[in-house]
Order: C-alpha cells, then sequence, then structure tokens
C-alpha cells in the first residue's frame, strides 16, 4: 500500500487532471463550415434539404431545421451561393450537415 504522504499530495493533481479532462471532453468544437451553390431544394416537414456542390464539384446536403435554427432560420433558394455551418453525419458517402448557421 502506499505511503499515506504520497497518497496527499497525488490526490489533488489526480483530481485536477480528471476534472480537466471531463471539461475538455465537453467543450464544443468548431462548427464544420461549407461553402455550396444550392442545386436543389426538398421540403420536409420541420424545414427542407439543401442540396449543395461545392466549387471543386463535390457535392453535400445541408439539413435545415426550425427547431436547430430557430430564429436564424432562413430559406434559400436554388442558385443561391451560400456557407452552412453546424455539425455533420456521412450517410451513403455523402457529407449532411446539420445546419446552425447559414451565410
Amino acid at each position: 500500500m502506499p505511503h499515506k504522504s504520497f497518497v496527499i499530495r497525488v490526490l489533488p493533481s489526480l483530481a485536477t487532471l480528471i476534472t480537466l479532462s471531463v471539461f475538455s471532453s465537453c467543450a464544443s468544437p468548431n462548427a464544420f463550415s461549407k461553402k455550396g451553390i444550392v442545386q436543389q431544394i426538398e421540403p420536409g416537414k420541420d424545414g427542407y434539404t439543401a442540396s449543395l456542390r461545392e466549387p471543386g464539384g463535390s457535392d453535400f446536403d445541408a439539413l435545415v431545421s426550425r427547431g436547430r435554427m430557430q430564429q436564424a432560420y432562413r430559406l434559400v433558394k436554388v442558385g443561391d451561393k451560400i456557407t452552412v455551418e453546424g455539425d455533420t453525419i456521412h450517410l451513403n458517402q455523402r457529407v449532411l450537415v446539420l445546419v446552425e448557421k447559414i451565410k
């Protein structure tokens, strides 16, 4: 069994390390951002899904929902050049951005 004074010296450092690990794992990372030109809009029950094409030619989707965006919610139209920010999901070899902000 370790000596009592060793435990007393190490315990506060260990507690600090655990606390920092928990807080850093809960910290939100930088939002994913992607630019594109709107190719198609598909209405949904809480918003819409926009299919976009990046300047480099690759396609991705943006799920725009009233629930997620609240006051920032806005409609876009085919041909608009926009930047979307939010979390991502990868479905069927395609990126889906869960939009939190449209620029």
